[in-house]
């Protein structure tokens, strides 16, 4: 299997259960990743996760092309980024602490919810 179809799918999955549970269970989720912000041991563990993440699919899948397999490099270059952040800069995590506010978790939700959407079809269905 293409990595590219891999990852797409990986992704999808991913974005549809976190998007899916975010709609069903937002006040849970939100109070979740509000204890995580709190807690920079968790905010450390999910840099070093983001960059695991991040440098498989940069390392694997670093395609600057002019089609749908660019999201994923984008992605894998906004988790790499992310999680040196966190580890670097371990205040980072304030910038999401707004992010968490009820009305913004619509936003959350419909963005996970649509990525999940756009990548389950780039894996599976096309």
């Amino acid at each position: 299997m293409e990595p590219s179809i891999f990852i797409a799918r990986t992704l999808g999955v991913i974005y549809l259960t976190v998007g899916i549970g975010l709609f069903l269970f937002r006040e849970t989720y939100i109070l979740a990743y509000r204890k995580i912000l709190e807690n920079p041991g968790y905010a450390l563990l999910g840099g070093f996760i983001a960059i695991v993440g991040g440098m498989a699919m940069v390392s694997y899948h670093n395609l600057w092309v002019s089609d749908w397999r660019v999201l994923v490099t984008i992605v894998g270059w906004i988790a790499l980024i992310k999680g040196i952040l966190l580890l670097l800069i371990p205040p980072y995590t304030n910038l999401f602490k707004g992010l968490l506010q009820m009305q913004k978790g619509k936003g959350i939700t419909i963005t996970a919810i649509l990525m999940g959407v756009i990548f389950t079809y780039l894996g599976f269905f096309r």
